[in-house]
């Protein structure tokens, strides 16, 4: 089999989901192309996909190392920004993918969110409203639009924006989601609740997105127990992004070895997380935890990448064991 064809086959099973194949029919190809730009940036979009930010940024800086900075490698690394909470660098980062030929709508709805993040709201419109007038048909660029009018708080009018989203894309679970919340949060407190019960037994099912916000609206009407559970549902059913607000909902519960447990998982993750890792070590020290502290930050000190200092400075500070 040809690179080409051993690329493209990776490149169907990411399309697919697959992505710990696609991880290893990648790493298959370098092996023995290692400087194969395209096929270090495919793989740097995957481990983004599974979370693994600090492999992704590893590939990334392959990538740009062999062929220099395109659209796509600056679109990803908008992307590993976006994750790493960095909405200035990521907001940078998707102007240049723009700018060096991305023509599809990711980068500008990545700059709007990123805009929104930073607190730049008229940045933010102008990234979004860009983005629906470059591809109306696609639901992205409305869906950007949905979410700066939420912030400011205009929900009928983010319930247009995310309808004419869900209008693009009716299978999209993510804009349907989006729908949703934006619908409920329009209703009293008393009706908000019952309506949250409803769509979980209903709309919900296998909608992990939709549980997520659910979840969320449960915990901000004080039901922190029936929070978690939501959001255990979404765990459960695959979805890593809610697995650092189960965490943080059972540390607010008081389930602290459970909150622990999950903690270490979102670590695992990413790393580099800051946020993360100082609740874990916070955590774990108020637990009195130390062997099994010792034992992650220890695991997961060759992930650390910049993160490493931070990782041997706790180390340094836990007790000497017997």
């Amino acid at each position: 089999m040809s690179s080409q064809s051993e690329l493209g086959a990776a490149l169907q099973l990411k399309r697919e989901g697959r992505l710990d194949q696609a991880v290893i029919a990648l790493e298959a190809l370098l092996a023995r192309q290692p400087a194969n730009a395209l096929a270090l940036a495919n793989l740097a979009e995957t481990q983004l996909r599974r979370l693994r930010l600090t492999e992704a940024a590893e590939c990334l800086d392959r990538a740009e190392a062999a062929g220099g900075t395109t659209a796509l490698t600056a679109r990803l690394r908008g992307d590993l920004y976006y994750k790493r909470r960095r909405y200035a660098e990521a907001a940078r980062s998707y102007r240049e993918a723009d700018a060096l030929g991305d023509r599809g709508t990711w980068s500008l709805v990545g700059l709007a969110r990123s805009c929104l993040h930073a607190g730049d709201i008229e940045g933010a419109r102008g990234a979004a409203s860009k983005a629906a007038e470059r591809a109306p048909s696609d639901s992205r660029g409305w869906l950007a639009l949905g979410e700066i009018a939420m912030a400011e708080g205009h929900l009928p009018e983010a319930e247009k924006f995310f309808a004419r989203a869900h209008e693009a894309s009716p299978n999209d679970k993510y804009a349907y989601a989006e729908l949703v919340e934006a619908r409920v949060m329009q209703m009293p407190e008393e009706a908000r609740a019952k309506e949250i019960e409803v769509l979980l037994r209903t709309t919900a099912k296998g909608n992990t997105h939709l549980q997520r916000l659910l979840g969320r609206l449960q915990k901000d009407l004080g039901q922190l127990d029936k929070a978690t559970e939501t959001l255990a549902r979404a765990v459960e059913s695959g979805d890593a992004y809610s697995r650092s607000a189960y965490a943080f909902s059972l540390k607010k519960a008081g389930r602290l070895d459970e909150a622990a447990r999950a903690l270490a998982q979102c670590l695992a993750d990413d790393p580099a997380d800051p946020v993360i890792f100082k609740n874990y070590v916070s955590l774990q020290t108020q637990r009195g935890a130390t062997d099994e502290l010792r034992a992650t930050l220890e695991e997961l000190l060759p992930r650390a990448g910049a993160r490493r200092g931070a990782f041997l400075g706790a180390l340094k500070k836990l007790p000497t064991s017997p």
